[in-house]
């Protein structure tokens, strides 16, 4: 599969530190979205889920602009089970 992984993240945000940490020790390859350096783009993710928390993990689907947004707390409860969701679509 050639899913993309889009984690957004904050700066100082252990929970996207870990998670990114995590991915990267798997090897797993992902593309960072800073919030604070790019709002516009997370305020429409926010205005798509109703959400705003992180890190928000988006797949996209192969050679799309289209796929699935997890947001911790409504799609994922741990690390553990973002990491098996990953894991599915790459």
């Amino acid at each position: 599969m050639l899913n993309i992984i889009v984690l957004f993240t904050l700066k100082g945000c252990d929970h996207c530190n870990d998670l990114k940490t995590q991915l990267n020790e798997l090897n797993i390859q992902y593309q960072e979205i800073e919030i604070n350096q790019n709002k516009e783009i997370w305020n429409q993710v926010v205005s798509q889920t109703g959400h705003n928390v992180l890190p928000t993990v988006f797949i996209s689907e192969p050679k799309t602009d289209e796929g699935i947004v997890y947001v911790p707390g409504r799609d994922y409860q741990s690390q553990d089970e973002i990491i098996e969701i990953i894991k599915k679509h790459i």
